[in-house]
Formats: structure tokens, C-alpha cells, sequence
């Protein structure tokens, strides 16, 4: 088993059902991107009538560095995986509001963020990324959502970001993101 796909720290409110449960998979990073794909991936799942599996992969600081970069206090394993779990909590709770009535799964990983992402997806019947293309301007793709739309293992959803003048409306995210799916 790759160290990405290995649960280091799984906490459920509640438990989702392993045998064969429907649920929607979404990424979070607590970038904006990321808070518009979990809103949209909480209706969803909603609508679905399916499980919510909100995913954040950490990796433990190395205490090295490239001698060009930046001086820093390095920061150990525990502090990432805390804020790790921190997000988590924000994320879940945002999750609540938007559907109170959904089952809401919250995944720590450690490991990189597409091997997490493409493991707890196995089994999904949707995975939901946030597109953050149109923030540098150029749409390009990031490394962890091209790695998650080489070889996905369930339909995958990107949600645009929604401009604050967009999102201060009071429409449900579903229908004011488009989100494409893959």
C-alpha cells in the first residue's frame, strides 16, 4: 500500500457505510477554490441523497531546505497534522451549514494530495475539485488535478471560484456554479 492511500487519521460524523454507500467525494486545501467545491459537492451530495467525504492530505515539513530559499522556524509533523485537522473542522462545519441533513465523512491523510484525493475517491460516484485555472490568469491546471483526471476511479466535477459579487447572492451554489464534469 503507497504511503498516500494509508488513513493516518480518519474522523467521521458519522461513519460512512464501506459497503457500498453512495457518497461525493471533495479536496480541500481552505483555498477559495476549495470552499466553493466543498459548498458545491454538499449540495450535490444532498441531491444525491449521498455521503459527504471531505479529503485534506498533509505531508510532515522537511526540516530541510534549498539553501536559496527563505530562513524558517521549522515546524514538525504534529503542528501540520493539527492544522490539518483544524481545516477539517471548518470545512465540516461549512459543510453543515450548506446541508445540515447530509452525512458529513472527514479524511486526514498523510501523503500527497493526489494519490489521497484518487484512493478515497475509489468507489465514489463523484469526485469534486475546485478550479483555481482562472486565478493565475492562464488556465493552467495544477499538478493535483491533473493527476486526478489522468486515471479517475468516478466522474470528476471541477467548480470554478465564484467572484465575491457572484457569491454574496443568496442562490444555492448549485445553481450559480457551473461546475464541468470531467
Amino acid at each position: 500500500m503507497s504511503r498516500g492511500s494509508t488513513l493516518k487519521d480518519r474522523e467521521s460524523l458519522p461513519a460512512t457505510d464501506d459497503a457500498g454507500t453512495r457518497c461525493v467525494v471533495v479536496g480541500v486545501d481552505g483555498s477559495a477554490a476549495a470552499r466553493d467545491a466543498l459548498t458545491w459537492a454538499a449540495e450535490e451530495a444532498a441531491r444525491r441523497q449521498a455521503a459527504l467525504v471531505i479529503v485534506h492530505a498533509w505531508e510532515s515539513p522537511s526540516p530541510y531546505r534549498a539553501p536559496y530559499a527563505p530562513a524558517s522556524v521549522w515546524v514538525g509533523p504534529e503542528w501540520a497534522r493539527d492544522e490539518g485537522r483544524a481545516l477539517l473542522d471548518r470545512m465540516a462545519a461549512i459543510a453543515s451549514r450548506v446541508c445540515p441533513w447530509s452525512a458529513v465523512e472527514r479524511r486526514l491523510v498523510e501523503g500527497r494530495p493526489a494519490e489521497a484525493l484518487l484512493a478515497a475517491a475509489e468507489g465514489a460516484d463523484l469526485l469534486v475539485l475546485g478550479a483555481r485555472a482562472q486565478m493565475a490568469g492562464d488556465g493552467r491546471l495544477g499538478a493535483t488535478v491533473l493527476a486526478c483526471l489522468r486515471w479517475p476511479p468516478c466522474p470528476v466535477v471541477m467548480v470554478p471560484v465564484v467572484p465575491l459579487e457572484t457569491a454574496a447572492r443568496s442562490e444555492p451554489a448549485a445553481s450559480r456554479l457551473h461546475g464541468t464534469c470531467l
